[in-house]
């Protein structure tokens, strides 16, 4: 027989560091080629900063020299609408002509968001447990993309489909006797959001909102291990 134990995750790391690796990745991402390092640098952060009830550690293992290309189109393609409309006139014109790009570019930016994906959560090793594995595929993924993007439109929608984008991924994501689930709920992450900008807009919380928004993503993921009855984790 066997039983399932969930482990609860908690985000320790300071409203400061927050702000100051979210700052990194901007910048780096900026200029392209070094989006990688910003990328790496951050989820090795994020995962020093998460705190398991069973006591559980996490650690990244992936490595920006391996896997810049990928960051870097990333980061090409969520500048390109940008970039291509950089010598038209501001005014509606261009904003038509950004978003009809951002929409052609959806299904190459799946394509890449999935791979990056694939190789983050492959590099993330838990003791004990191992590193996972992600089984999700491209049209079910692109599926999910299309569906927030349309979501965007109606204002609170996307909250509920960005969380249920998330169980996907996670009922996706596993190891070698665990699973990985998530109990972020629509209503919590459209309520969340609304404190969120309302400290943006205020400029001085924003390293404690950026804190909060780390935190509730991490509170929301659980690790469900899958064992005997009677046995005890080492």
């Amino acid at each position: 027989m066997e039983e399932n134990r969930t482990v609860a995750l908690t985000f320790t790391g300071g409203a400061m560091a927050s702000l100051g690796y979210a700052l990194l990745c901007m910048v780096l991402s900026v200029f392209i080629i070094p989006a990688a390092w910003g990328a790496v640098a951050a989820l090795g952060w994020w995962c020093a900063a998460v705190r398991f009830s069973d006591g559980t550690r996490a650690d990244f293992t992936g490595r920006a020299g391996k896997i810049w290309p990928l960051f870097a189109a990333a980061a090409f393609l969520a500048l390109l609408p940008s970039l291509a409309t950089a010598g038209m006139p501001h005014g509606n014109k261009a904003s038509a002509a950004q978003f009809v790009l951002a929409v052609a570019l959806i299904p190459l930016d799946a394509a890449v968001k999935l791979a990056l994906y694939r190789w983050t959560i492959g590099n993330i090793r838990l003791t004990p447990g191992g590193s996972p594995r992600f089984s999700g595929r491209y049209a079910p993924f692109l599926g999910w993309v299309l569906l927030f993007t349309v979501a965007i439109f109606t204002v609170i929608g996307w909250a509920f489909v960005a969380t249920a984008m998330v169980r996907w991924i996670c009922r996706n994501t596993g190891g070698d006797g665990w699973s990985v689930g998530f109990t972020g709920s629509g209503w919590s992450l459209l309520g969340h959001t609304v404190l969120w900008l309302v400290g943006f807009l205020l400029l001085v919380p924003i390293p404690w909102v950026l804190r909060s928004m780390a935190r509730w993503w991490t509170r929301g993921l659980v690790v469900i291990r899958h064992e005997p009855v009677g046995a005890t984790i080492s």
